[in-house]
């Protein structure tokens, strides 16, 4: 059953929309991971930002919120047919499909880094939080290492 525009958008912004059906449109499956990515990227470097400064626990809870409701939707948002196959600009490299268990055991390191950086942030303990992010970080490096294309 095909959803309206509207009500598309509307549960992708709020975030009830976690996996796709064969009827999402490829393009639409795209965009909404492009989104979500951003997203946690945006809270990720605001985390980094202010923890070069003068730390701001509650501005880091807050981002550390973020990342951790989008993170356990990574895997879901790269279902087969969804990669540059379809015509659509994506750094997504067909490795991700290639090496699908790979791709998905990584989803969830990310999951969990994301979840304890997010206990940590709630704690307030600022050695902890760095520390916790830098785990954090390294988890997203390394999975950008294998399934994401290199920006220029």
């Amino acid at each position: 059953m095909l959803i309206g525009k509207a009500v598309r958008y509307a549960l992708i912004a709020s975030g009830a929309l976690v996996s796709f059906s064969v009827a999402a449109a490829p393009a639409d499956i795209i965009t909404t991971r492009q989104q979500g990515l951003k997203q946690m990227g945006k809270a990720f470097k605001a985390i980094s930002d202010n923890l070069k400064a003068t730390p701001d626990v509650g501005l880091i809870r807050t981002n550390a919120a973020v990342i951790a409701m989008q993170a356990p939707k990574v895997g879901g948002w790269f279902p087969k047919g969804s990669g540059k196959e379809v015509g659509v600009k994506t750094g997504a490299l067909p490795t991700i499909w290639q090496q699908r268990a790979e791709f998905d055991a990584d989803s969830k390191k990310l999951a969990d880094a994301a979840k304890a950086f997010s206990a940590a942030a709630t704690k307030g303990n600022v050695d902890e939080i760095k520390a916790s992010a830098g785990a954090l970080g390294q988890t997203c490096k390394g999975c950008h290492q294998t399934f994401r294309e290199r920006e220029s």
